[in-house]
């Protein structure tokens, strides 16, 4: 429930208002894209009750904030090293709003989302509005959407020294339209698992389009969501959270990665060529928007993994696309197949995501 707005115009500002509402709290999340040039801005000694803290801001290539930040990150470590508080700082680049998330041991929580960034001039003096809930359900629900796009590992402090060391060989330029070309973000690594997939689903190979009617070349696939259509035979095996990844028919180019999120639809048209569907979470939109100018292929794909010879690319293990080929609406993978696929189009969408932010580009 909604029940506060938060604003500067009063002594009872966002600093104010966050520390009231960090101070006994065991568990906080700092979602921020800017974060203060100084660590001391926030007195985080008077966090007592404090286990667990998480940053989520952005690392952008070429952008004089990761000099302050990085920095910043190392003085957080130290103090939660210190304190016994495990911390967690997580990167990503399309980071745009501003989110404080506390929970407490008696199991309540808030959240406040607000304009104003985790800075000395946003909780303090910028003209910044916000507002609090209360509503577990709501926080939590907030809490997995934020993380969910979090694809890139958390920062170790080892991450931390290495970027000071980088920092030192790659000082600020005195050109001010290109004042860096230090990428720190190109140093993190996906996580093993960055859309969050779970054990025991499938991943299957989807074709989007028909012969003599091909997908164009300037079509996007950037949807957050999709209605992904299959053959007049309901599609077996099909569950939510399996992985369709969608390719076109004809240039057989992958357009984009999607999770399943309903059960098999049926449209009640007996006349439609394609009747059962399911909802599809476009989980590489980045990708979708620029798959034409990447040149990956689903038969190229193929032909590398069987050339690496690591593991199989069909369950069968005849790593053939026959069946779609001759019509087939769907053909099942390996998971290992799976992931590999999944891997390269979510590093590809994370740096087309990162350059599309990122105001140096």
């Amino acid at each position: 429930m909604t029940n506060e707005i938060i604003n500067n115009l009063t002594r009872n500002n966002h600093l104010q208002r966050l520390l009231e509402s960090f101070k006994n709290a065991s568990d906080i999340l700092i979602v921020s894209p800017f974060i203060s040039n100084s660590f001391d801005f926030f007195p985080f000694k008077e966090l007592k009750g404090i286990k667990r803290l998480r940053l989520v801001t952005t690392l952008k290539p070429k952008d004089l904030d990761q000099y302050s930040k990085v920095p910043f990150f190392k003085n957080l470590f130290e103090f939660c090293n210190k304190s016994k508080i495990e911390l967690e700082i997580l990167i990503e680049n399309s980071l745009h709003g501003k989110v404080y998330i506390s929970k407490y041991d008696n199991g309540k929580s808030e959240a406040i989302i607000t304009s104003a960034n985790f800075t000395n001039n946003g909780l303090r003096l910028n003209n910044e509005w916000g507002t609090k809930i209360t509503s577990n359900e709501q926080i939590l629900e907030l809490e997995n959407g934020i993380l969910s796009k979090v694809i890139l590992k958390p920062l170790t402090e080892k991450d931390i020294d290495r970027f000071i060391e980088l920092i030192a060989k790659n000082p600020k330029k005195e050109n001010k339209e290109n004042p860096t070309s230090l990428d720190l973000s190109k140093k993190i690594d996906l996580k093993e698992n960055p859309f969050f997939i779970e054990k025991n689903i499938n991943y299957w190979l989807k074709p989007i389009g028909v012969s003599g009617d091909n997908i164009s070349w300037d079509r996007v696939f950037d949807e957050i969501d999709s209605d992904l259509h299959f053959s007049k035979l309901k599609p077996k095996g099909v569950k939510k959270n399996d992985i369709l990844i969608c390719y076109a028919v004809g240039h057989s180019n992958i357009l984009s990665i999607y999770k399943v999120k309903s059960e098999v639809k049926y449209t009640g048209n007996e006349n439609d060529r394609w009747p059962y569907f399911v909802v599809g979470e476009n989980l590489t939109p980045y990708y979708g928007q620029n798959w034409n100018s990447q040149g990956i292929t689903i038969t190229n794909e193929k032909n590398e993994v069987i050339r690496q010879g690591k593991f199989n690319v069909t369950p069968s293990g005849k790593n053939s696309f026959g069946s779609l080929m001759r019509g087939a609406d769907k053909l099942r993978l390996t998971p290992e197949f799976g992931e590999y696929l999944i891997n390269k189009i979510a590093k590809i969408d994370n740096e087309i995501k990162t350059k599309a932010n990122n105001v140096y580009n």
